[in-house]
C-alpha cells in the first residue's frame, strides 16, 4: 500500500473546479431523482443534503456501479453471477468454494455511476450521506476473521478506509462500524450491535461521512424499513482521517469480502435495495483532464477499448499524458491489461517504447498477440515517469499487447509508443 501526497495534482484539482463550478448540475442515475433531500437552506445560503445517486434494480441493474468483482479469480464459474439484480434488490452470493486469492473469497460492487455512465468521485472535503436496507440470512455469520459488507476504499491503497463488518467479540456475533489508520494499518470499531437479532429481515443503514483529513463518519441502525422504525444504533466517530491520496477519490463498494479460514462458513447471501448517496452541497464539477497523447504511434493505457482484468484498472495520474494511468498490474495470473487496436502496416519487429511509473526496480511481462512475453525490466520512481525501450513482433494490421506480471506488481502503465 502507499499513500501519494501530490500537491500539484490537488491544485489542479481546485483550480479547474472553479473553472467548471458554474456549469455543474447534480446527477442521479438515469431517471433518478435530483431534487435536494431534507431540510431546505435556510436563508443565510447553507448548504443542503442533495441528491445525487439513486439507482433502480430493474432499470440499471449492475451497471448503477462503477465496476463489477463478481468472481474475478474465475474459481466458481458455475456460480455465476454472484452479483446481479433480482426484482427490487441487488443479491450478493457466497459459495464455499469462491475465491479471491488463496485465503479470502470476494463478490462486491464497487463505486456509483452517474447519468452519463462516468463514476461519482467523492473527493477532499466533501460530505456525504449513502443510505440503504439490507437483508442479513442467518446464515451470513459473524466470523473470527474478516466479514466485511461494505467498504469504502480508493485505488491507491490496498487497506481500506472505513467498513460495516461483521465480527465476533467475546463469542457473541456483532455488526460493527470501523474506520482504519493508515500509519499503523489497525481498524477502529466505534459502534457496534448484536447481529442476530437483526438477521432474515430487512434493516435500514445510513453511513455518513466527511471525506477529509479531520472527517468524521456516522453509522445509524434502524431495525425495520421506515424513517419511524428503532433506532438500535446511532453514533459518530470524530476527527479521524479519511481521505488519504491527493490524485484519487474515495469510493463505497457494498457485497460480501471474507476470509475463508474462519470455522462454520456457509453458503449465503446478502441482499441491498433502496440505495441512495447525497452529497451535502452542490454536485461537484467533473474533473478536465489534459488531452492524450495522440503523436503518431502512441497508446494510452486508458484508451477506451483496453482491456483491464481482475484489480487492474485507470486511475488518475498528475503526470501522465492525458491524466490517466493504469494501476495493480501483475502479482498474479489474473491482474492484467491489454492495449488492443495497435496498428502495424507490415509485419517485422517494431520498437515499443513503455512509459510507467515505477516504484524502485519493477518489471512488467509483455506478450503480444498471445506469443511468448518477454521482460521489460524498469527503474524509477511514483511520482516520475520512467521510459523503456524493447523490440516487439508485430503483424501487418491490428495487434494487441497484454501487460502482466506472474509474481509480482509491475509498474503503473502511462501509455506505449511504437515505432
Amino acid at each position: 500500500m502507499r499513500r501519494t501526497h501530490n500537491l500539484r495534482w490537488a491544485g489542479v484539482l481546485s483550480a479547474l473546479a472553479l473553472v467548471a463550478a458554474s456549469a455543474a448540475q447534480p446527477m442521479g442515475t438515469a431517471g433518478a431523482a435530483t431534487a435536494p433531500a431534507g431540510p431546505a437552506a435556510s436563508v443565510t445560503g447553507s448548504p443542503r443534503w442533495e441528491t445525487r445517486w439513486s439507482p433502480s434494480p430493474w432499470r440499471d441493474g449492475v451497471n448503477a456501479f462503477e465496476a463489477l468483482e463478481d468472481d474475478r479469480r474465475g474459481s466458481h464459474p458455475e456460480g455465476l453471477p454472484h452479483v446481479h439484480a433480482e426484482k427490487n434488490y441487488w443479491r450478493f452470493d457466497a459459495h464455499l468454494e469462491d475465491r479471491d486469492g488463496s485465503d479470502r473469497m470476494r463478490n462486491e460492487v464497487r463505486g456509483m455511476r452517474a447519468a452519463d455512465g462516468t463514476p461519482l468521485e467523492i473527493r477532499k472535503d466533501e460530505t456525504w450521506r449513502i443510505t440503504y436496507q439490507m437483508y442479513i440470512p442467518d446464515t451470513l455469520d459473524a466470523t473470527t476473521n474478516f466479514t466485511h459488507i461494505w467498504q469504502l476504499k480508493n485505488s491507491d491503497v490496498g487497506t481500506p478506509i472505513a467498513q460495516i463488518s461483521l465480527p465476533v467479540v467475546n463469542g457473541v456475533q456483532k455488526i460493527a462500524a470501523r474506520y482504519w489508520t493508515l500509519e499503523d494499518n489497525k481498524s477502529h470499531d466505534f459502534a457496534t450491535a448484536d447481529l442476530e437479532p437483526i438477521q432474515n429481515k430487512w434493516v435500514t443503514t445510513t453511513i455518513e461521512f466527511k471525506s477529509g483529513d479531520a472527517g468524521y463518519m456516522r453509522w445509524v441502525l434502524r431495525d425495520g424499513p421506515k424513517n419511524g422504525s428503532r433506532t438500535i444504533v446511532d453514533q459518530k466517530a470524530e476527527n479521524i482521517d479519511l481521505w488519504w491520496t491527493q490524485e484519487q477519490y474515495n469510493r463505497p463498494k457494498w457485497g460480501i469480502y471474507r476470509s475463508i479460514k474462519s470455522a462454520g462458513l456457509q453458503e449465503t447471501y446478502l441482499l441491498v435495495k433502496d440505495l441512495k448517496a447525497e452529497q451535502l452541497g452542490s454536485a461537484t464539477p467533473p474533473v478536465q483532464l489534459p488531452p492524450p497523447d495522440r503523436s503518431p504511434g502512441t497508446y494510452e493505457a486508458e484508451r477506451v477499448g483496453n482491456v483491464f482484468e481482475g484489480a487492474a484498472e485507470p486511475a488518475y495520474c498528475a503526470v501522465c499524458s492525458g491524466g490517466r494511468k493504469v494501476i495493480l498490474i501483475g502479482g498474479n495470473v489474473y491482474d492484467y491489461a491489454v492495449v488492443r487496436g495497435v496498428l502495424s502496416e507490415t509485419t517485422g519487429t517494431r520498437q515499443m517504447t513503455v512509459y510507467a511509473l515505477v516504484d524502485g526496480s519493477q518489471s512488467f511481462s509483455v506478450s503480444v498477440n498471445g506469443g511468448d512475453a518477454i521482460q521489460v525490466p524498469m527503474t524509477g520512481t511514483k511520482d516520475t515517469v520512467t521510459t523503456a525501450t524493447v523490440p516487439v513482433d508485430l503483424v501487418a494490421g491490428v495487434n494487441t499487447i497484454r501487460f502482466f506480471g506472474l509474481t509480482a506488481r509491475g509498474p503503473e502503465l502511462d501509455k506505449i509508443v511504437i515505432k
